[in-house]
């Protein structure tokens, strides 16, 4: 499991037809997420995370090498307040997870259950076609 294969996976089932969707691998911006995405003239941001999930539900999923740092979720609040887009994908060895960057700053305290529960979509591994297709609709509309 790793960002860059989780970004490979999304790139080959997300986009269609004119959509853009790019990963973001320079050191210009400190913070600034791993992916952009824009679809019929909606654009985002969206902050990859891969992690093993946890055998228990109530357990932390983002461990210590998988947390947000303090900068992206300074860049988060910075991207919010500007009334901008943006997104915290989670992958795990189990199933996939949007979340809102609106809980960027409590999402490290968070348990698999507790992501689950606040998911704007999800869907267990592998991820079916017609899923994916929710998941462009859910970042072109939010």
């Amino acid at each position: 499991m790793s960002e860059k294969n989780d970004y490979n996976i999304l790139k080959k089932n997300l986009p269609k037809g004119k959509d853009r969707l790019e990963r973001i691998e320079n050191m210009a911006g400190l913070g600034t997420p791993d992916v952009n995405f824009c679809s019929d003239g909606v654009e985002c941001w969206i902050e990859m995370k891969s992690s093993t999930e946890p055998k228990r539900l109530t357990s932390l999923l983002l461990a210590s090498n998988h947390k947000l740092s303090q900068v992206q979720k300074n860049w988060f609040l910075k991207q919010r307040n500007a009334g901008g887009k943006c997104y915290i994908l989670i992958a795990t060895d189990k199933r996939w997870m949007l979340i809102n960057g609106k809980y960027a700053d409590g999402i490290n305290k968070m348990t698999v259950g507790q992501l689950s529960n606040i998911a704007l979509w999800q869907s267990l591994r592998p991820v079916k076609s017609e899923v994916w297709s929710q998941l462009r609709k859910v970042l072109q509309v939010l």
